[in-house]
């Protein structure tokens, strides 16, 4: 399986930014998707480095998880630890 670390963003965030991960596998990871709150952020990035644009006005003011799921080329996928 898959690894997977959201590596940005950390601390309060406002207006559109990026968020990223790393991610490795022992074959090839096939993608990452992104999610806020459990809910998909853009597509799968496919490419290395991973990471897609978020406008955070899209949630309401508050405490917010972000999370990343890596997937391989065998179909096995790993949730990162949340980012809050």
């Amino acid at each position: 399986a898959p690894t997977v670390a959201v590596t940005a963003p950390s601390g309060t965030v406002s207006g559109t930014l990026t968020l990223s991960a790393t991610a490795s596998d022992n074959v090839a990871v096939a993608g990452v998707q992104f999610l806020v709150d459990n809910t998909a952020v853009g597509a799968q990035d496919t490419t290395s480095p991973y990471s897609v644009s978020w406008n955070s006005a899209t949630v309401a003011n508050g405490t917010h998880t972000v999370t990343a799921r890596a997937i391989d080329t065998s179909g096995n996928t790993t949730l990162s630890a949340p980012v809050t």
